[in-house]
């Protein structure tokens, strides 16, 4: 009877031991794995801030500008972002011909008529008239109160005949003195379908400001649907990026990047049109970056008097 006792007490004690013993290791175990991610989240919100100032720093709004209107200085057109420190951006052809009196295509079959242009590998294009165009910045970490904007005036444009794609060159400015804030390219190897992705630009142009209050350029997250015409496809070949995302007017220009990386993979170029009309939602084209990149280091070196004659570049 004693030693009965003796053994339940010890047996309830052993259990009431390993019952702790279990509560112990069970709290450790939600402590430190919410320790370890609270010690995480940080970094990785930083990473993903980091992302995001960097691509909007970069991300510009092509436009007109109007310095002596007060109210409404400048005319967004569309998106554009850089992609050197010198100063080269990027955007899409028909954001650019808007500027224009004559579109690309009628230069060009003027060009082949000219014959001054004959044996020349690349034929210099007269746009006749054009409109001055700008690439505008946002620095948003200056104040708190206010949106400073920096005006940077394009003397140069490059564009593809055969893609939606076109290369600004834009003149050095005083307050980016250590060079543009530039965006990096995602190596084409990396790219499959399925991947999260993410666009930045300016959406209807002024317009959204006007009906929401937004003043700078606007992101928004999605998927590449399909890699056109097919997945692995070789580079030469590449003919853009079918994407799931919603976009706009006034995206055109904007660049498509990846969320992990920042790094730039497309340009934004045109949605959709449905049958029966109107644009279908979640259905956008966006034009490959590498098909101009070899053309960057060429518009960085053209001299403008090459190009047009001083009454064109007035």
């Amino acid at each position: 009877m004693i030693l009965s006792t003796f053994l339940s007490k010890i047996t309830s004690s052993v259990v009431f031991a390993l019952v702790g013993f279990a509560i112990i290791i069970t709290i450790l175990l939600f402590i430190y794995p919410a320790t370890s991610r609270k010690d995480t989240m940080p970094k990785i919100m930083d990473k993903e801030t980091k992302i995001f100032e960097t691509i909007k720093k970069a991300t510009v709004a092509i436009a007109i500008v109007d310095f002596d209107n007060k109210t409404k200085p400048y005319e967004i057109i569309g998106s554009g972002f850089c992609i050197d420190p010198d100063g080269v951006i990027v955007t899409c052809r028909h954001v650019i011909e808007a500027f224009m009196s004559k579109s690309i295509a009628v230069q060009i079959e003027e060009a082949d008529k000219d014959p001054s242009n004959i044996n020349k590998e690349k034929k210099v294009c007269k746009p006749g008239p054009v409109i001055r165009a700008f690439a505008i910045f946002y620095d948003t970490e200056r104040s708190s109160t206010k949106i400073f904007t920096v005006p940077t005036v394009v003397d140069m444009v490059m564009a593809k005949t055969d893609k939606d794609i076109a290369l600004l060159r834009i003149l050095k400015h005083k307050y980016f003195k250590n060079g543009y804030p530039f965006l990096e390219i995602e190596d084409y190897n990396n790219i499959k379908e399925g991947q999260k992705i993410a666009i930045c630009g300016f959406p209807l142009g002024a317009y959204l400001k006007e009906q929401l209050g937004t003043m700078t350029s606007s992101f928004t997250d999605g998927i590449i649907s399909s890699i056109i015409p097919s997945p692995g496809v070789d580079i030469s070949l590449l003919e853009g990026f079918q994407l799931d995302i919603t976009a706009t007017y006034g995206n055109s220009g904007g660049p498509a990047f990846f969320l992990a990386s920042g790094k730039v993979f497309g340009v934004l170029a045109h949605g959709v049109q449905h049958p029966r009309g109107g644009l279908m939602p979640g259905l956008v084209k966006a034009e490959p970056i590498y098909a101009i990149l070899d053309d960057v280091e060429n518009i960085k070196v053209v001299t403008v008097d090459s190009m047009f004659s001083e009454e064109e570049i007035k």
